[in-house]
């Protein structure tokens, strides 16, 4: 980590933090780094991207956790692996060795919480004895896709081909091109198979890009590689020296590496912060839309049950009438308080049903009280077939009496009624004039105006009774005393000099009669 602050030194903060990183590990670090005349690098600023050097994939993990901090929180792009295949005598070997790193890049992965995508870099001369390092250019496949077979390798064998029958005077591309097809097919075999076997314990190392190119340490007949040259081209290549220092870093297969969209960590606390204060509007929004909702369904409920009560239940009709005014009294508060949060954010719509609710309540009317009735029975007040009041009957009428004091705004009714014996004119005449006569009573005893008494005779047409008995008639035979309340309020001036027209029709029947 030192070396790499060194190395980045001159670069601005923005850049070293912007600019793509890639772990190298693997062969041939030594010349790949050898990028000063001699001297090792640990990290190296190439074009549009940081190298940096892994001797040992141990140590993987902690340094992709101490790169992602030295970025503020950015994890590197991608790891390199670099082979040689001269090196390895057996496949057997380099199985272990590419095991060894896939655990490694596992275990990187899990710590940074992120996928690292995966490079292979193959490092091997081609060609006759003749040809010249300076021709040495990289054959190769890179994708923002990671690799699922190796179908994308035909292309680059067919390349190789072209450019040997495109030379017919030179044999390097055509050994270059045969040598080319025996490497992708123990890259595929030996390197690919290893990488991606889905028994191995470790997690799956995605690759994006594989590449050769003609350069490499010295190559001899003992290596694996050229024994599987020999088996399919069934020719002996030329054992070729080692390529000096430094060897090019592998920048054309990590060109298509997949790009990430990077923030800062104070702009992803910031979009963190304004994702949840948005979650939170939006659950606000919805729980005050809610809220009003249900309060407009409850208020219209109401309304609808008062209007439904019909006007003759009046117990019910009261019942509604008390939720109307809790609900008017619930709007007004919030009216004068303030509208609870619970229903604000632009969502209150209950100030709309107050006139509503005040028509409704405004309309209520009370049904006038059962009028106060007194029945007399006629025999008690009456000698048979007379109007004149018997001497001590005034004891009977004690309680209507009582009544009417009680109750000096109401108007009285006195109404008298027959049985069915006899002339029914005669019948009709006699109870007007028993009701007449009571009404005097009353208006001497009570000392209320005349004008608050009406009489009324209805003779035998109105039987509570059977008329068939005795015991029916004698029910029938009555006087009735009715409280009735008073359409208009009494004052001194009516009471005085103004009479009613039902009293005036009822005195005028019983000067008739």
């Amino acid at each position: 980590m030192a070396a790499l602050g060194t190395t980045t030194a001159d670069l601005p903060a923005s850049m070293r933090t912007r600019m793509p990183v890639f772990f190298v590990i693997g062969d041939g670090l030594a010349q790949i780094f050898d990028r000063e005349h001699g001297r090792e690098q640990l990290a190296w600023v190439g074009e549009g991207a940081i190298w940096l050097r892994i001797g040992n994939p141990q140590s993987l993990p902690r340094i992709a956790v101490a790169v992602r901090r030295w970025r503020d929180g950015r994890a590197p792009e991608g790891i390199v692996l670099t082979l040689t295949p001269a090196a390895y005598g057996d496949d057997d070997a380099l199985a272990q060795k590419l095991r060894l790193i896939r655990q490694a890049v596992s275990d990187a992965t899990r710590l940074l919480g992120t996928r690292l995508p995966g490079y292979v870099a193959i490092y091997q001369r081609l060609g006759s004895r003749d040809e010249q390092t300076q021709t040495a250019r990289w054959y190769g496949v890179s994708s923002a896709t990671p690799f699922e077979d190796a179908s994308r390798f035909e292309a680059v064998v067919r390349a190789a081909e072209r450019a040997a029958w495109q030379s017919e005077n030179d044999s390097a591309p055509a050994w270059r091109a045969a040598e080319l097809a025996a490497l992708v097919d123990w890259t595929q075999r030996a390197v690919i198979g290893p990488l991606r076997d889905r028994h191995h314990p470790a997690a799956l190392w995605n690759l994006y890009g594989i590449g050769w190119i003609n350069c490499g340490p010295q190559d001899t007949a003992l290596s694996a590689w050229k024994a599987a040259v020999a088996m399919r081209t069934r020719l002996n290549p030329p054992a070729l020296a080692a390529t000096p220092a430094p060897w090019p870093l592998p920048q054309p297969i990590v060109e298509a590496a997949p790009r990430k969209l990077w923030v800062s960590p104070r702009l992803r606390a910031l979009a963190h912060v304004l994702s949840i204060a948005g979650c939170l509007a939006l659950i606000a929004f919805w729980a005050a839309g809610r809220n009003n909702h249900a309060l407009l369904d409850h208020i219209g409920a109401d309304l609808g049950r008062y209007s439904m009560i019909p006007a003759d239940h009046d117990a019910a009709r009261r019942d509604a009438l008390k939720a109307l005014v809790a609900d008017r009294d619930r709007l007004l508060e919030y009216q004068r308080s303030g509208v609870p949060l619970r229903l604000s954010f632009g969502m209150y719509r209950g100030a709309q049903l107050i006139p509503a609710l005040n028509t409704a309540i405004a309309s209520y009317q009370p049904p006038p009280p059962p009028p106060s009735v007194v029945t007399l029975d006629s025999m008690s007040l009456f000698d048979s077939g007379k109007a004149q009041l018997k001497d001590g009957s005034t004891r009977v009428m004690v309680d209507a009496l009582e009544m009417i004091k009680a109750h000096p705004d109401k108007r009285i009714l006195v109404a008298g009624y027959t049985d069915n014996v006899g002339d029914p004119d005669s019948n009709l005449k006699l109870s007007t004039a028993r009701a007449e006569a009571v009404r005097d009573w009353l208006i001497e005893a009570s000392g209320l105006a005349s004008t608050q008494f009406a009489i009324q005779g209805y003779g035998d047409t109105r039987p509570i009774a059977s008329n068939d008995t005795d015991a029916g008639r004698a029910k029938n035979r009555r006087v009735e005393i009715t409280l009735v309340p008073d359409s208009a309020p009494q004052n001194s001036s009516r009471s005085a000099g103004t009479s009613s027209p039902d009293a005036s029709q009822a005195d005028g029947r019983a000067s008739a009669s």
